[in-house]
């Protein structure tokens, strides 16, 4: 009698755990709910968003180029560095979503030169936006302050095909404010399908110039990844 009341007894303790449980992944459900439909709703007009970008043109003068009178430095981007660059952001943000790397730069023989990508974590990384972990992003400037490096720009990958790249109206905004951060010398780069376009946010005081092969320039601040 005695064991029959203890089988009971665990028996009914253990269907509490379960529904304990069941509630858990049920409440959980619910929280999780609208975000899995945020992220479906953002695959399924992605290609409205991609339509839009396209034949929006954000070519404005301060943030394609750099007015000679402000220029300051020039910072020297070896080839193999941007088609690092380009990999990384392929790989990392896969086929469809954006992703976002960070560029170091070090001075050799007077010149800043970039000398290595680093690859961020993105907290949120969709076919229309990507945002970096700020946790990861505190991570790099402490590698490269230890590397006796410094961040001078930050690239980003738009997962359509193009021949021309614009960066978009946040994009060129949140540069802004690095741009600002660093007194003007820091860069930004959006990428396509192995187009590139390095644009800037205003407050530009550093010229680009890209050292080795495998680049061809297409046009003002417009490059195109060759061999890719």
């Amino acid at each position: 009698m005695e064991r029959s009341c203890s089988g009971a007894c665990e028996a009914h303790k253990e269907l509490k755990r379960t529904l304990k449980t069941c509630s858990g992944y049920f409440l959980l459900s619910i929280y999780l709910l609208p975000l899995d439909i945020a992220s479906i709703t953002t695959k399924l007009l992605s290609p409205l968003y991609i339509t839009a970008s396209m034949l929006i043109e954000e070519r404005g003068a301060e943030a394609e180029t750099c007015r000679e009178d402000t220029i300051h430095n020039t910072l020297v981007i070896p080839a193999p560095i941007l088609h690092d660059v380009y990999h990384m952001l392929r790989t990392r943000g896969g086929e469809e979503n954006e992703w976002i790397v960070a560029l170091g730069c070090q001075e050799i023989t007077g010149k800043k030169v970039v000398v290595h990508a680093y690859d961020l974590n993105c907290s949120l990384s969709t076919p229309t936006s990507a945002e970096t972990d700020y946790g990861s992003l505190d991570s790099v400037l402490e590698f490269y302050e230890l590397c006796g490096v410094k961040i001078v720009g930050l690239a980003h990958i738009h997962p359509w095909n193009a021949k021309d790249v614009h960066p978009s109206r946040i994009d060129i905004e949140t540069h802004h404010r690095w741009e600002e951060y660093y007194d003007g010398e820091f860069i930004g780069i959006v990428f396509t399908s192995g187009v590139f376009r390095i644009f800037h946010g205003g407050k530009c005081r550093i010229r680009t110039e890209i050292l080795g092969n495998g680049v061809r320039k297409r046009g003002e601040n417009l490059y195109e990844l060759e061999l890719v």
